[in-house]
């Protein structure tokens, strides 16, 4: 009877730990992004852990059977496929933690409460939103004032969209008062956010819960739909944000040239990132007279969820994940259901950004993937011993793995603090010593590279810079990698280096203007008068008091 009672009592603590787990992540991860920015790198990793923990204690309450649907295969497969780069590049973290949410999704909560976390964890955003705009919490970025938890207005757009929504479709499970609050908050949240890509998201998800209403045959549905994406595109081309919606259809343009290259399997894990700055790089020179070139910068995201995809893994990746949202489709074209219509929302707004980047948006797909993948085509019977035994020596060697890279990323992160802060020198030999482990991680690569760059050892941070550029090359990298050049006595190599930067992006005038200085150091009168001139003429894409300085400067020098 005690054994019983155990028993039970396990069960129902492990069920409330599930929610307590899903639904604190959306605020610890916001608070930690404010408060504590330094410290984001560790909630992946820190989530991975407490979720293997908590299906070890699923495990003691399992049944001797497990369900796999198509949509399992499908997610399985390509992380499978690509398991060594996701070691590779440090990525183990956020996808762990996306395939415990999945899991816990998929048999651990029910739709209504997945439901109501999207509502509550948006209405929190928009909390944020009015602390920032009062001035009581600091904005994430250097030019927009209102930021959410996010890095800029896009994706906190795109989180409040697929909130809203949420909270529209689960209406009638919720108390009367907060629905109609619910949704007054996340609506004025989406106001002000002012994202284009929310609003294209946002109204097509409203409508395709208008046509299930009111049960439009689905031929009319995707006739609307059409019609809806082509109002909205002219809206966007021709009337709000037109500099905006043509940079990225230059960067689509890139993207498919991209495509051409390695059309059947892409760049792999991490390419788009590795990859793009060249290919842009030679779309520019290939027309160099062109004006939409200046609406391009240094870019990482394909602005374009189906495009990323095919980029890295290739008309096969796109395949698996054009298959599943099919699969979905087809189930959920002709009953109700709350997740689907988020689950629209979320890829309407992947065409226009970069949700799966984003932590927390990453972590909303996995919610609602794994709800809507309920069901199965495959039962397999097992022994539950057994089974149980090799699963927890699995999450244990999982667990092991997890939290040596996480307390090795904590020594690095502490280890360069020491160095930057207290010059301490046995703190850098730390680093150096551990560089084979984070020589792919963009995130620490960059900051190395940054650190001995301002700390003045230009000629340590020379092959870290160019690992840093083979990881992402920008503008800025390669004028770190000229300046190291310049201080070491190198100038053809800086001047190489430079020209470069100018390649990479004509229309930026710093790396022309450290140019300049390089040619006046160097005594080459007739170099530095020549890009004087090209710096007046140019017409920057975002003009500001440093550039305006430089301009008059050389100016009066001219004339």
């Amino acid at each position: 009877m005690e054994l019983k009672n155990a028993y039970l009592y396990m069960k129902t603590a492990t069920k409330y730990g599930n929610n307590v787990f899903l639904f604190s992540i959306f605020l610890i991860e916001p608070i930690t992004s404010i408060w504590y920015p330094d410290a984001t790198f560790r909630i992946p990793y820190l989530y991975c852990l407490c979720g293997l923990l908590l299906i070890a204690f699923h495990l003691l309450h399992w049944q001797t059977k497990i369900y796999f649907s198509w949509i399992d295969i499908l997610i399985f497969i390509p992380l499978v496929s690509n398991g060594n780069d996701i070691f590779k590049y440090h990525m183990e973290g956020q996808i762990g933690t996306f395939l415990i949410f999945y899991l816990l999704s998929k048999t651990a909560t029910t739709e209504n409460r997945i439901a109501n976390l999207l509502t509550i964890s948006g209405c929190f955003q928009v909390f944020l939103m009015l602390a920032q705009f009062f001035d009581c919490l600091p904005s994430n970025h250097s030019i927009f004032p209102i930021t959410g938890s996010f890095k800029n207005p896009g994706p906190l757009g795109g989180y409040l969209a697929i909130s809203l929504i949420a909270s529209i479709a689960n209406y009638t499970h919720m108390k009367k008062g907060w629905r109609e609050l619910s949704v007054l908050i996340l609506l004025a949240g989406i106001i002000y956010s002012d994202s284009r890509a929310t609003w294209i998201a946002t109204i097509f998800a409203l409508s395709y819960m208008g046509m299930q209403y009111w049960k439009i045959h689905p031929a009319k549905q995707w006739s609307i739909a059409l019609l809806l994406l082509l109002l909205t595109g002219i809206f966007s081309l021709t009337l709000y944000k037109t500099q905006s919606a043509k940079g990225r259809i230059e960067i689509w343009k890139i993207c498919c040239t991209m495509i051409g290259e390695h059309p059947l399997t892409g760049f792999g894990f991490g390419g788009f990132q590795r990859e793009y700055m060249n290919y842009q790089t030679h779309y520019i020179q290939q027309s160099p007279s062109s004006d939409n070139h200046r609406l391009l910068n240094n870019n990482r995201y394909a602005f374009n969820e189906f495009l990323h995809i095919t980029v890295e893994q290739g008309i096969i990746g796109l395949f698996s994940f054009l298959s599943i949202l099919i699969l979905l489709y087809i189930k959920y074209t002709k009953q109700h259901s709350v997740s689907f219509p988020c689950l629209i929302t979320y890829i309407l707004f992947s065409c226009f950004s970069y949700p799966n980047d984003i932590f927390l948006l990453f972590l909303f797909f996995a919610l609602l993937l794994g709800k809507l993948s309920a069901d199965t085509f495959l039962v397999i019977q097992i022994e539950k011993y057994p089974f149980t035994i090799i699963a927890f020596t699995i999450i244990i060697s999982l667990t092991g793995i997890i939290g040596n890279k996480l307390v090795n990323r904590e020594l690095i992160d502490k280890s360069f603090s020491r160095f930057f802060y207290r010059d301490d020198y046995k703190s850098l030999s730390y680093i150096q010593h551990r560089y084979s482990s984070i020589q792919y991680s963009s995130s620490f690569i960059f900051r190395y590279a940054r650190v001995l760059f301002l700390k003045r050892e230009y000629q340590s941070a020379i092959p870290i810079i160019k690992q840093a550029i083979g990881l992402y090359p920008t503008t800025d990298k390669y004028c770190d990698l000229a300046t190291c050049y310049l201080e070491t006595g190198k100038y053809k190599e800086a001047e190489n280096a430079f020209s470069d930067a100018i390649a990479m992006l004509p229309h930026h005038i710093i790396p022309r203007y450290q140019l300049y200085l390089l040619y006046k150091k160097t005594g080459e009168k007739e170099k530095a008068d020549h890009i004087a001139n090209s710096i007046i003429r140019i017409k920057p894409k975002n003009d500001n008091e440093h550039i305006r300085e430089i301009k008059n400067q050389l100016f009066k020098e001219a004339f």
